[in-house]
């Protein structure tokens, strides 16, 4: 009798959670395989251990398939199980009617078709072939399941092809057709071009009730996809592929990857069982599955050190599997603790929390059948904030967190670079990034300063992101990723494509803010205690106010728990030098590198010491009032030990051109640097063209950079009063400046001094154009116009700065020049730098006489000096 459909019923049996039966309900017409987990052992629910072949025979038999066939190189058809052979026999009386029948090469009605279309085939009965794979070593008991296979005759690969897709085409019988060989079969048929017609016309034509598997043994679809390009001779399977590449997740293909921690667990139990292997602590187990599940690997790895352990008489515990894994030895709290336990992290674990009891809550309701349509939580994080902040060490504990409350099933941590992402050709970028992803399936995928994807031009960074879009969509609760960097570069990153952002909603963007001081200096300390240092009574003060002096001239970069290990680091290497063998000597100040000595204190300078290089310059006494004044100050607050720091001002030059507020605003901040107000004091000079930009979006950006330029110095904007000169016309950019300005004068406030320089009217209307302006600027200088006795000294240090004495009757002639030039022209009057031209107008004519044999020596004659200009007197002036 032939078997039928009630004699071989669809019931559940064993499973493995590696092997879902929804792909094999995809309604696509073949099925591909591939991934780590194919050449791997599985362990199912009923603790047989077995190969993927197996395995992937009791889920069809359970999925409801009557009929099993496999196909190998070497067989190509055979079965694992009698009932599928019976039904590929013909049935018993037909059998009897052939065999009295006469010698017929052609079947006798013309109606009648078979695999072999009219050719009547004499008593073929195809039978089972051997093992494919060989069984992995037995561990007390037998793979289950399915009957080995038995020897069968060789048949022809073209004959095999027929025979398959015959099965294929029938209906009578839900047929599965498995090609556990695939790239073998492929690559060494002797029918190719058979083969590659048969799946051409299985895909357009065949029965949606049976099903065409195809098991590569390649770890990624990329790797198949590759295979199928170079072999070229089955067009319609490399098609096949692409298109699943093209859209992850639509069917057709799956990934069998590692095993997961039931699965593993059930390794455990069944080494244990037959092979008495001993468990050091039960309470232990449950954390060693999750050790072992957040290391893919294969499960045939796992066997033999289990195995291996048992015959040696070993027990398992974690410090065991931690040596199996090379990893440091844990310090056994979960990692809600661990969390917990990291300075600054307040607000993160709160996050976390309120994740924990929404899926608790969740998981109750299930329980009770309610909300079973619920959307689940949003599980994609952004992490913003500084390098050295804990980022990267907290995404290895989201995966933890998340395969504790069952959102993950392995949770293991994958930390992609660029190279991982993006490729340098056309095309190679998507592979790329798919292949990334599926070593993350089940865990985390990180992706520090991810930012580096949108903004690289002419590159392939956009085609990583919309890949990773489609594989965040298509493996919901196989994947989560986590986004990390600078927080203002990330904040346009996520604006840089309209997906990200509804991948990464705003509640899972969170922030790392820098340490606290007393949080950088316990760091700072325990590194040293690693390192086996013991600190001399004092130091740690020293090294206390190195760290807070760091904290606070910190740049956007500040790298936070880095800066401390490179300090401890410093230190280290400063104290071996010195005290070499003599281990025992502590820390001592005199170990901390001169770069760092530059955050201490310094200590209060003597006023006239400290200004007396503005003695050298004319007409500064306003200027040195107020730095003298500073210095008293910055001396009494150190002298009465008053807490915070005296913040230098920022400062407004006014004058008119020539008047020295250039050549002081350099010295500025060298004076600033030696009094303690500044950390650099060196002199960042910008104009107009330098902070205003000719289109919408590009002035701010000039402002910050100039900013960040200047920071623990000066900026010195002269002219200042230009920037809002074409805000009252359409189309300028100087208010835009100025609001920027402002800005980052209040957030860098003790780290940066922006000095203005410009006419005393012109920056009266500065101050005006902005309300916000004159609190900013608490510190007016006014450079007042040189007198000419003034003008005559700069003139006479000027030549004695080039080598030159002046004559008798040269100062009262050069008056007289300088003051027809004021009276000529007041406007253009450039006060020291028309001085300047004036030695230049008197140079030259020396330089007549010289070439006349008329100059004698380095000395500028009354002659020298030209006739002054002519005054044009006008009514009313």
């Amino acid at each position: 009798m032939t078997a039928t459909a009630a004699e071989t019923p669809s019931v559940p049996g064993p499973t493995t959670e590696r092997l879902d039966p929804a792909a094999l309900h995809s309604g696509e017409p073949f099925t591909v395989l591939y991934g780590p987990g194919v050449g791997d052992v599985f362990v199912d629910s009923a603790y047989q251990v077995c190969v993927l072949e197996q395995a992937l025979w009791r889920l069809l038999r359970a999925e409801g398939f009557e009929r099993i066939v496999f196909s190998s190189l070497d067989h190509p058809v055979y079965f694992r199980d009698r009932a599928s052979r019976d039904l590929s026999r013909r049935a018993p009386a037909r059998a009897a009617a052939a065999s009295r029948a006469p010698d017929r090469r052609t079947m006798r009605h013309p109606q009648l078709r078979g695999p072999l279309d009219g050719l009547l085939v004499r008593d073929f009965t195809p039978r089972a072939g051997p093992e494919p794979h060989p069984a992995p070593p037995p561990l007390g008991g037998s793979g289950g399941g399915a009957a080995p296979p038995a020897p069968s005759t060789g048949i022809s690969d073209p004959f095999g092809v027929m025979t398959l897709t015959g099965y294929l085409r029938q209906s009578r019988h839900r047929t599965a057709v498995v090609f556990s060989q695939a790239e073998e079969i492929l690559h060494h048929t002797r029918a190719a071009r058979q083969l590659a017609g048969a799946m051409e016309r299985w895909a357009h034509h065949g029965d949606d009730r049976n099903l065409w598997i195809l098991v590569f043994r390649k770890a990624t679809l990329d790797d198949v996809a590759e295979f199928l390009r170079v072999r070229g001779s089955f067009p319609f399977l490399e098609t096949f592929v692409n298109d699943q590449r093209a859209a992850p997740g639509r069917g057709g293909t799956f990934r069998v990857g590692h095993p997961e921690a039931a699965e593993l667990e059930r390794l455990i139990h069944t080494v244990r069982l037959r092979q008495d292997l001993r468990i050091a602590d039960w309470v232990e187990l449950d954390p060693i599955v999750k050790a072992m599940a957040a290391h893919p690997g294969k499960a045939l790895t796992w066997q033999s050190r289990l195995a291996r352990l048992a015959r040696q008489g070993g027990t398992l515990s974690r410090d065991t599997v931690r040596q199996w894994l090379g990893t440091v030895p844990a310090d056994g709290r979960t990692p809600w603790e661990r969390l917990e336990s990291m300075p600054g992290m307040g607000m993160l674990l709160e996050h976390f929390e309120q994740l924990r009891a929404e899926t608790e809550a969740a998981a109750e309701l299930r329980a009770l059948g309610r909300a079973t349509g619920a959307e689940p939580p949003a599980l994609h994080l952004v992490f913003t904030g500084n390098p050295g902040t804990g980022k990267t060490t907290v995404a290895r504990l989201v995966g933890e967190m998340y395969q504790d409350l069952g959102l993950l099933s392995r949770g293991h941590f994958v930390e992609a670079q660029m190279s991982d992402l993006v490729a340098g050709y056309v095309g190679q970028t998507a592979q790329l990034t798919n292949a990334t992803v599926d070593r993350a399936l089940d865990g985390v995928l990180f992706i520090d300063e991810a930012y580096g994807l949108s903004d690289q031009r002419d590159g392939f960074g956009d085609e990583a992101i919309q890949t990773l879009l489609k594989r965040m969509e298509d493996d919901r609760g196989r994947l989560v990723v986590i986004v990390a960097g600078y927080p203002g570069k990330m904040k346009e990153f996520l604006a840089a494509n309209p997906g990200l952002a509804g991948r990464f909603p705003l509640d899972n963007i969170l922030e790392f803010p820098d340490y606290a001081p007393g949080t950088l200096q316990a760091i700072l300390e325990r590194r040293l205690a690693e390192r086996g240092l013991l600190l001399a009574e004092g130091t740690a003060d020293r090294l206390r106010e190195i760290v807070a002096e760091m904290y606070r001239t910190r740049n956007p970069d500040f790298a936070n728990a880095r800066e401390m290990r490179t300090l401890a680091d410093a230190v280290a290497k400063q104290w071996a030098r010195r005290v070499r063998r003599d281990v025992g000597e502590p820390v001592t100040a005199e170990d901390i590198p001169d770069a760092y000595r530059a955050y201490l204190p310094r200590p209060a300078p003597d006023p006239a010491a400290l200004l007396a290089e503005l003695d050298d310059y004319v007409g500064l006494g306003p200027v040195r009032e107020v730095l003298e004044n500073l210095a008293n100050r910055l001396r009494m607050r150190q002298e009465f030990r008053k807490r915070g720091p005296l913040l230098p001002p920022h400062m407004l030059f006014t004058g008119p051109p020539g008047t020295g507020k250039t050549t002081v605003a350099r010295l500025i901040g060298a004076l600033f640097r030696d009094l303690g107000l500044l950390r650099k004091g060196h002199v960042i000079e910008a104009t107009k063209a330098d902070l205003v930009a000719s289109y919408v979006g590009q002035t701010a950006p000039l402002v910050c950079k100039a900013v960040q330029d200047a920071l623990d110095g000066v900026l010195f904007i002269d002219e200042a009063y230009s920037l809002v000169r074409d805000t009252k016309g359409h189309g300028g950019f100087g208010a835009e400046a100025i609001d920027t300005l402002i800005r980052e004068m209040e957030h860098w406030r003790g780290r940066l001094v922006v000095i203005a320089a410009g006419y005393p009217r012109d920056m009266d209307e500065l101050l005006a154009f902005n309300p916000g302006m004159p609190s900013r600027f608490t510190e007016r200088v006014p450079f007042p116009e040189y007198s000419m006795a003034d003008l005559v000294e700069i003139l006479s240090r000027m030549a004695a700065a080039e080598g030159y004495t002046l004559a008798e009757g040269v100062p009262e002639r050069a008056a007289r020049w300088l003051r027809a030039a004021r009276l000529a022209d007041p406007a253009a009057f450039g006060n020291a730098r028309t001085v300047r031209g004036l030695l230049g107008s008197m140079e030259g004519r020396m330089a007549a006489r010289y070439a006349r044999g008329e100059a004698t020596g380095p000395e500028l004659r009354a002659d020298d000096v030209p006739p002054p200009p002519p005054v044009h007197r006008h009514e009313g002036l």
